[in-house]
């Protein structure tokens, strides 16, 4: 073997196994006639370029836009998510310090918030407190909030001009100053605090992002290689379960942000439990990815598919899918109510947790389609209507007809949902 061919056979390394089993040797018997006798090893640009598309057809999407878009969404996505739960590790640390603000007040009553300064890492906490203008003098106010500190355990600092000082306790420092204006109605006091993120926060969610990122491109890579090579049923489902868990992350993130800017917002149904869903949709998306055989190579040239009876397929699976799992929240619902007596106010107090009675297994996937199919399969009438409409001998019959009752199932499906009786069904799944 001579050097040259040693080094090209380095360099094909970089592609994936698969295909230098199909084209290696092909491609090296390429490389070795276009080269000069006299060469020894392959030049700088041609290794390059052989690395780039090795490493590419090894790391890299399927080429195509598509492929390309969801690649990066995954990577964004996951990064993303690796970032929410770092915020989520330091979202609590306002809470505390609201409860060392409130023991400075005096016994009366009071309100306040808490707000999370975003580009702030490290440093005091800012702890505002708000007296009516017409109160005892600011000076003995201050004075008062800093004797109660003193007894609470704090060091405290000198109180400054503005009626500023500081207080340290076990490695946290609060900055306090007192200000008169109007706290509220029935309040007799009132106070904000502004709390930054931990100094680790910042090269933490730094690091915890590119990683993410990283992470979330190669899987996505990978699933959709092999996305590609699957039937098109495999790869139904796969899209069914992969995009609606990618939305999932996403919304779940979201939710994330506005939390921590203040203690107070509420998360409602996009927060933990929906990145949660949407991260087990993912996993399971990668098991379905490996488990799923690879379509095989016909001995014999297929009949190319008529793309309108490939389409009404889809459309109708997608279709099915999305009513079997609103079915099955109705249904699941009027059965345990049929079961246990319940009435629909005793479903809604939170003492049948849909969670509770569906294995996690079946919840899962019917959490996903039902979320996915309340939005997206009214929106999928406006193929299947005009495929109805023109495509009834390119289809076939019976495809026709289980099309056109898929298509009603779904108008009427998610129509029930704004019944009372299927309003009340879909706040019980939510909870």
């Amino acid at each position: 073997m001579s050097p040259l061919e040693r080094r090209y056979r380095r360099l094909l390394l970089a592609f994936p196994r698969a295909y230098r089993r199909e084209r290696g040797e092909e491609m090296l018997t390429t490389l070795l006639d276009g080269a000069p006798t006299d060469r020894a090893r392959p030049p700088a640009a041609e290794a390059w370029e052989l690395l780039r598309v090795g490493l590419r057809m090894r790391f890299g999407p399927p080429r195509g836009r598509v492929y390309g878009a969801v690649a990066i969404v995954a990577a964004i996505t996951i990064g993303y998510a690796g970032l929410s739960a770092v915020a989520r590790q330091t979202a609590d640390s306002g809470r505390d310090t609201m409860s060392a603000a409130l023991s400075l007040l005096p016994d009366s009553m009071v309100m306040g918030r808490a707000d999370r300064m975003l580009t702030t890492f490290g440093g005091p906490t800012e702890v505002e407190a708000t007296y009516p203008a017409r109160a005892e003098a600011l000076d003995s106010v201050a004075t008062g909030l800093r004797e109660r500190a003193v007894a609470d355990g704090w060091e405290a600092g000198p109180i400054l001009p503005g009626h500023r000082f500081t207080l340290d306790r076990a490695g946290e420092r609060l900055v306090v100053s007192v200000v008169a204006g109007d706290p509220g109605p029935g309040v007799g006091a009132a106070f904000q605090v502004r709390y930054p993120w931990p100094a680790q926060a910042l090269p933490v969610g730094v690091a915890v992002l590119l990683l993410g990122g990283l992470t979330g491109w190669l899987v996505a890579a990978w699933v959709l290689r092999r996305f590609r090579s699957r039937p098109p049923v495999a790869q139904l489902g796969l899209a069914l379960i992969g995009l609606p868990s990618l939305l999932f992350v996403i919304a779940g993130g979201v939710a994330t942000a506005a939390a921590v800017r203040s203690q107070a917002v509420q998360v409602g149904f996009a927060g933990p439990l929906t990145e949660r869903l949407g991260l087990l949709g993912l996993a399971a998306t990668l098991v379905l990815a490996l488990a799923l055989p690879a379509e095989r190579a016909a001995a014999t040239p297929s009949p190319r598919t008529d793309p309108v009876r490939l389409g009404a397929r889809l459309v109708m699976a997608a279709h099915l899918a999305f009513g079997l799992a609103i079915a099955t929240v109705l249904v699941t619902f009027t059965g345990r109510m049929l079961t246990t007596g319940a009435d629909r106010a005793t479903m809604l107090s939170g003492a049948q947790d849909p969670k509770e009675l569906l294995p996690l297994p079946v919840f899962v996937p019917v959490a996903l389609l039902y979320y996915t199919g309340v939005i997206l399969s009214p929106l999928l009438l406006t193929v299947s209507v005009p495929l109805l409409v023109t495509g009834r001998r390119r289809v076939g019959p019976l495809a026709w007809h289980v099309l056109l009752v898929a298509a009603v199932s779904a108008v009427a499906l998610p129509a029930l949902l704004l019944t009372p009786y299927g309003g009340d069904a879909a706040r019980w799944w939510l909870d």
